[in-house]
């Protein structure tokens, strides 16, 4: 490990520690995914929406992670992207988590949202 990555010990996942701060639609974004390189490795994969959420601690806001978290460039601004597919209107949705109001949410995925990458766990075919 180095210090563009952060390893989840409870998780056993590993982070981006500075997810880019370049919006793209969900498509676009998994392309990004398949071409991105961190720490010398491939293989980065957008996480689950019960990973992203991993993340989060609901006791605090804006951004609404863990004191004394290790990430920077958390933009807080708008949804980071899942792999998890929205419940409305498939396959135009999928779920997104915004870290500065704490906002769940199916997001169209033909909007601009940002990306925050993780490798390790099950992660999710991109079926549509």
């Amino acid at each position: 490990m180095n210090d563009d990555v952060v390893f989840d010990k409870e998780t056993r996942l590993v982070w981006e520690r500075a997810p880019d701060a370049t919006k793209r639609t969900w498509d676009a974004a998994i392309v990004y995914s398949y071409t991105r390189v961190v720490a010398g490795r491939k293989g980065w994969r957008h996480p689950a929406i019960e990973e992203l959420l991993s993340l989060v601690d609901p006791t605090q806001s804006n951004p609404t992670l863990h004191v004394g978290h290790p990430f920077v460039n958390i933009q807080l601004d708008y949804f980071y992207w899942s792999s998890s597919l929205g419940m409305s209107s498939l396959p135009t949705y999928a779920w997104g988590y915004d870290f500065g109001n704490a906002a769940t949410s199916n997001v169209l995925k033909s909007v601009n949202a940002y990306t925050w990458l993780v490798r390790g766990g099950y992660g999710h075919d991109y079926p549509f």
